[in-house]
This record gives C-alpha cells, structure tokens and sequence, in this order.
C-alpha cells in the first residue's frame, strides 16, 4: 500500500503536465528540433503509451533513472584512501608540468617558493609561467632547455609579454621577481585588471553619459532588472580604460572622458575579452553580450549627443554558436574526475556536492553557488532550486548528493548557504577548482563547468522512460530549442541510429 509520501510525489509529477504552464508548452514544441521525433507537438498531443505515459512517472521512477544515467561508482568518504590535498597537488603540478619543460633558474626559484599556495591559484601560476617561456621560444627561436636567466634580460619583450598577458597579482608577483633579481629593479608594472577586489569589480557607475543612456533604455522599455546585468559590462570596461591607459587614470571612474574612447580602443577591449574566454574566465557567449552592451552604449551615445562620432561602426561583435557540438566525458573520464576531487581537495565531499549536482541535476554555476540548507529536504529526497527564469523548483535529489549533503549537515557551520554566503567568490573558487581538476583528470574538453550540465541533459534525453516534458522541467527550460542545445550525439551514435534504419 503507498504511503502518504508516495502518493504526494505521484499526484506531484502529473501534476506538473497538467498545469497551464506545460499546456503552453506543448504548443511551442518545435517540429524541426534536433530530437523532433521525441519533441514533436503530436508526440505531446496524443496519448501517451507505455514508458511515455506521464501518469506512470513516480518521484521514485524519476529518481531511479536519474540514480542510474552514469555507469560509474560516485565516491564516497573513505579513510583508507590518503588525500594529497592541495600541498601534495603542488607537488605533482611542479613535477610534472615544470621540471622538464622550464630551466630557467630565476623562475624555478619564485616557483619553487610558491609551492604554499592554493593549489587554483599554483595552477594558474604554473600555466603562466609556462606562457612566459613559451612566449620567449617564439622570440628567440630556441627550445625551452636554451631559455635561461640571460634571455629574460630582454626588458622589452618581458614588458611586451606582461602588457599582452594581463597578469593576475600573483602573476604579476612572479614578473617583480623576475624584473628584481635580473635587473635589481622593478618594472612600473600597471595595476592588474583581471583580479579587481568585489568592491571595484561591482561598484556603482554614476557616469553621467552612461546614467543618460540607463535612462533611455528605461524608457524605451528595457526591464530594469535587465538594466542590472548590463551595468557589470559598463563597470568592467570603465575599469579597463581606468586601469590601463594613462590618458584615463588622471580622472575618477565616474568622470572619465569617453570621448577619448577611440576605435582601436574599442578593438583592444575586445581582444581583452577574447583573451578572458580562451583562458576560461569567462564564456564566449558571455564575453560576446558584454561586447555587446558595450558597443551599444558607445553608438547610443553618439546619438544622444554625447559622443562627436560613432566609434562603433567598422568594428565587428564577438560572435558565437548557440548550438555548437560538444564532444562529452565518458563515464571512466567522468569518474577519473570525481575521484580526482577526493584525491586532492581540502575539503572532498563540499566540492563532490558542488560539482555532482551539476552533473546529476544539471544545476548551473550560479544555481549551485546559491543552494541554501533550507533548499534541501533528505527525508523527502527533494531539494528547491531557483533558476536562471527566477522560478523555484523542486527536484529529485539523487542518491550520491542525499549522502553527500547529509555528511554536510552534519558539520555544518552557522551559514545559511551551503557553499559559503559569498556567491560571487565561491562561483570564481568552482571555476579554478573545475580547470585545476580536470586538468589533473587528463581532460581536454574545452570551456568550463557548465560542460557538466551539458553531460546531464544529453544522457537524460538518451532515456526512453524520459517524457520530453520531463526532460524540459529537469533542465528548467522553457522552450525545447533551449533544451536542444544541450543534446549532443557522438558519431558512433549516430552511425548506429543510421545502421538501425529499415530501408
């Protein structure tokens, strides 16, 4: 007989389909998605039989198939496993990546004393001290055993490849060094830009030419909660100008002369970003909408009188694939890294939380960042997610994250946040710790965390006991071209699905 539980969850996720929300949904099912013979509208509009029949689903069902989209033990808490941690990570990160490609003895040394380090912040350090040498290499036309102490003396290149690189301070720190010990000075280095403390990074702009343009946009109708998001790409290229060109840092953020702001500006702004995506900070899509709301508050001015001339006309946007085909870790890869973050974290099964309900529920970065311990149900497997729409949603909560959160919770501090109450430093901590560990774990997918989510739905949308309505509320999208983006199918899927086909 079922429990009051059971039957709460069952009436639970029927009723989901029959709400006016999904009634909606299923008139703009797109006929030409890329999984069109799962997703049509006719698939939603006739009676759905057999694994499809959504008054079949149980919370319980929903969970067993989520418990078992991945072939792969997830890992647990275990004595008998020793943790390097991150001093013994700075180990292995120095052995294998520095000894045997850097001979330089000047940098061996700074890195060698670095070694205390975070480990995020020592792989940062490796991967730009790498950068150096090869940067000299190209210079010089030698290999790296031939790029000693004596080739850094070029003062010029090495100022070169600083103003290029746009070191963080620890970086930067690396560069002193160097500039102290083969020059017994040190080099005027500008203030850098990529590691702003939160308080510059999200500072008020009170420009008067950008609050003319805020208030135009407010006026022609923009949301002022969209109005929010686009002040960070004001603030971050007010900080830019500001921190690196002399012309700008004799005047305050709030008074700077945008009409010195010139095309070549504008394109070297935009090479800044691309520089900030291909390192992984941020995505091309991102760094594409900051360019963006750039360019167009530099022609919008130039309109509203502020500016003599539009700068914005000859240079080109950053452009971006909305679907671009993703190649996915298999689940050896997939548990090479989850293993990788009981082997070298400090704190394990924080981080094993943290990236598992990006992989198991495809939470994104900030969803994660977010999740408070009032989201979290484990008597009722449940846990309260409040997405990228503003919406909250109740999910399942799959078996590895209720073991994962009930050890949580029983150490747990006073924070009402799981992760940390700083969700902007502990989205920025995800991101270093995700590039440090899937580096270790062998992994050459490019981009960043959100790869998982991609992983989620593509395996998710495999299933065939997975109703496309379903699908779309465990992704939290409400239209199916967004939900298809997310699909990707190896080739030897699709050789198979062709090999399948009755001619």
């Amino acid at each position: 007989m079922m429990d009051e539980h059971t039957k709460t969850s069952n009436s639970y996720i029927y009723g989901l389909f029959q709400s006016e929300h999904w009634k909606q949904l299923a008139k703009t099912l797109s006929s030409n998605a890329s999984y069109a013979n799962t997703t049509s509208q006719e698939c939603l509009e006739t009676s759905p039989t057999g694994n499809h029949d959504i008054k079949s689903l149980s919370w319980e069902k929903v969970l067993l198939f989520l418990n078992t989209m991945y072939a792969f033990r997830w890992p647990e808490e275990d004595t008998s496993i020793s943790s390097l941690g991150s001093h013994g990570l700075n180990e292995w990160l120095f052995k294998t990546q520095i000894q045997g490609r850097i001979f330089t003895p000047v940098v061996l040394d700074f890195l060698e004393k670095k070694k205390s380090l975070k480990s995020t912040s020592y792989f940062s350090l490796i991967q730009y001290a790498l950068e150096l040498i090869n940067f000299f290499k190209t210079r010089t036309g030698l290999d790296a055993r031939s790029i000693q102490d004596k080739e850094l003396t070029n003062k010029d290149d090495l100022i070169n490849f600083t103003e290029q690189s746009y070191p963080d301070f620890i970086q930067r720190d690396m560069i002193l060094a160097i500039s102290r010990k083969l020059f017994s000075y040190e080099f005027d280095l500008k203030k850098p830009c990529e590691s702003q403390s939160p308080e510059e990074a999200t500072q008020v702009i009170h420009h008067p030419a950008i609050n003319a343009h805020i208030i135009y946009l407010i006026r022609s109708g923009v949301k002022v909660k969209s109005v929010a998001k686009y002040k960070f790409s004001y603030t971050m290229f007010m900080n830019w100008l500001h921190t690196n060109y002399i012309q700008f840092q004799s005047n305050s953020i709030n008074d700077l002369p945008l009409s010195m702001v010139t095309e070549e500006l504008l394109i070297e702004f935009r090479q800044y970003l691309l520089r900030l995506a291909s390192k992984g900070v941020y995505s091309k899509h991102t760094v594409s909408d900051r360019f963006y709301d750039i360019r167009y508050l530099l022609s919008n001015l130039f309109k509203l009188g502020w500016l003599s001339k539009d700068i914005t006309l000859d240079v080109s946007g950053i452009p971006y694939e909305k679907y671009l085909y993703r190649d996915l870790p298999t689940d050896a890869e997939l548990q090479n890294f989850y293993q990788t973050i009981l082997r070298h974290s400090d704190q394990p099964i924080l981080e094993l939380a943290a990236f598992g309900l990006m992989l198991l529920l495809g939470l994104r970065i900030h969803e994660v960042a977010s999740i408070r311990y009032e989201d979290l149900n484990i008597e009722n497997k449940t846990i309260s997610v409040f997405g990228k729409n503003e919406k909250s949603v109740l999910l399942p909560l799959p078996e590895p994250l209720q073991k994962y959160f009930q050890s949580l919770m029983a150490s747990r501090s006073r924070n009402d946040y799981v992760f940390g109450d700083n969700i902007q430093a502990i989205i920025r901590e995800l991101r270093a710790r995700y590039r440090l560990y899937s580096f270790v774990a062998g992994w050459n997918y490019p981009g960043g965390p959100h790869l998982l989510r991609h992983a989620f739905i593509s395996r998710l949308s495999e299933r065939s006991d997975c109703p496309p309505q379903l699908l779309m509320y465990l992704a939290r999208h409400d239209r199916p071209e967004n939900t298809a983006r997310y699909v990707h199918r190896s080739p030897h899927q699709l050789t198979d699905a062709v090999n399948k086909i009755n001619y």
